[in-house]
């Protein structure tokens, strides 16, 4: 019910239905080698999708660095290249390095495992409500609170056209 697909999630499951509904209707030996590129295109997007923020946080640091090193190294060189160098080390060299992005994986197990928690919580509450218990009511009102926003965000990212993406 909480859980959310990843996005390699969600580019295997059109790889696998491409292959199961669409190949097998190819005529045209064309056709299939271009569902085969296409095959190959979203494998390298779904080999990406786990490391691309993690890549891109640590080069942006690196980056940073490199502009300020690369002043030092010129120092005070003389030349209009050499102050377009320095004033780019002076802006693009100061900004702030990224904090470090989890791994992909761990964090869809960190929220699977927080959402899990949510499901418990909603059982748990439901019994306490049940018996009587006001304060439980209280604490399903502050869980309401969370899960409004957070399934709209979802329903934002994952509704297409008139419904939802999916296949049973």
């Amino acid at each position: 019910m909480f859980t959310l697909p990843t996005a390699e999630d969600l580019i295997e499951g059109v790889m696998v239905s491409l292959m199961r509904d669409i190949m097998p209707e190819l005529q045209s030996q064309k056709a299939q080698v271009a569902l085969m590129m296409m095959q190959a295109l979203l494998q390298s997007a779904r080999q990406a999708i786990p490391v691309q923020l993690q890549i891109m946080a640590a080069e942006h640091n690196e980056m940073a660095t490199a502009f300020r090193d690369m002043a030092g190294i010129i120092g005070t060189s003389a030349g209009p290249e050499a102050d377009r160098i320095r004033n780019r080390a002076k802006e693009l060299g100061s900004r702030a390095d990224l904090p470090a992005i989890p791994a992909s994986s761990e964090l869809a197990g960190a929220y699977k495992t927080l959402s899990q928690g949510l499901i418990d919580t909603l059982d748990d509450l439901d019994v306490m409500i049940r018996e009587g218990n006001t304060a439980a009511e209280e604490a399903l009102g502050r869980m309401r609170q969370h899960l409004g926003p957070r399934t709209a965000r979802e329903f934002g990212a994952y509704v297409v056209g008139v419904g939802m993406a999916g296949r049973e």
